[in-house]
């Protein structure tokens, strides 16, 4: 999964603790609310009890900036997400964004999601404008629900369903993920099954008359 600024790639033993470092920062303050005492294995233990799975969030010149996450809700195809980027001073440079797009690419045209919602504080402006810019959809407001800075803050549960995300990629021209399967090799694999049905009919049309 590749975009223009990063790539979204698997989670080493290294890249926990980097969370892990992570959510002792402010960075965690805005995703969670509050600055997390966890260990790389603890959040590895969590996600693992939890069915979350995480990608870091990798520029194209090999920095391991950030981190992405998601895991299942109660139905199928329905999905929570998170993310993370590490450095205050990478915050507003498009890097979340982009990650997150490649999420949602990833969800919805691997993973055959139907719904995907996060929950955010209003605290948390850069993750209130990546909402906006995607176009999920505030379903509701959750009152004082995080602590930040000796004050209760709201949050916003939020959503997008999978006519949205692709109507809004081909307006916003997002830019869809590649096809695993190359849409050439998907019709000549139709056209190899329906030669081969239609032989097979009449090969048993003309044994069934010649019996």
């Amino acid at each position: 999964m590749r975009g223009d600024f990063v790539s979204l790639q698997r989670c080493t033993e290294a890249d926990f603790e980097r969370i892990a470092d992570w959510s002792m920062t402010a960075a965690s303050t805005y995703s969670s609310g509050a600055r997390q005492l966890l260990t790389g294995p603890e959040i590895q233990q969590a996600a693992r009890q939890g069915g979350m799975s995480f990608l870091m969030v990798v520029t194209h010149e090999g920095e391991r900036i950030g981190a992405v996450n998601w895991g299942p809700l109660a139905y199928h195809g329905s999905y929570t997400i998170g993310s993370v980027i590490g450095a205050s001073g990478l915050w507003t440079q498009g890097y979340g964004v982009e990650a997150n797009v490649l999420l949602l690419n990833h969800l919805f045209h691997a993973l055959d999601a139907r719904r995907v919602q996060m929950t955010l504080g209003t605290h948390n402006k850069h993750m209130l404008q990546i909402v906006v810019d995607a176009g999920f959809v505030v379903e509701g407001i959750l009152r004082d629900y995080f602590f930040v800075d000796g004050r209760h803050f709201d949050a916003v549960t939020c959503s997008l369903l999978r006519e949205e995300f692709y109507a809004l990629a081909r307006t916003a021209e997002l830019g869809l993920a590649a096809d695993t399967v190359p849409a050439q090799d998907k019709a000549d694999a139709r056209r190899l099954l329906t030669e081969h049905l239609e032989h097979r009919s009449a090969t048993y049309l003309r044994d069934l008359f010649e019996r």
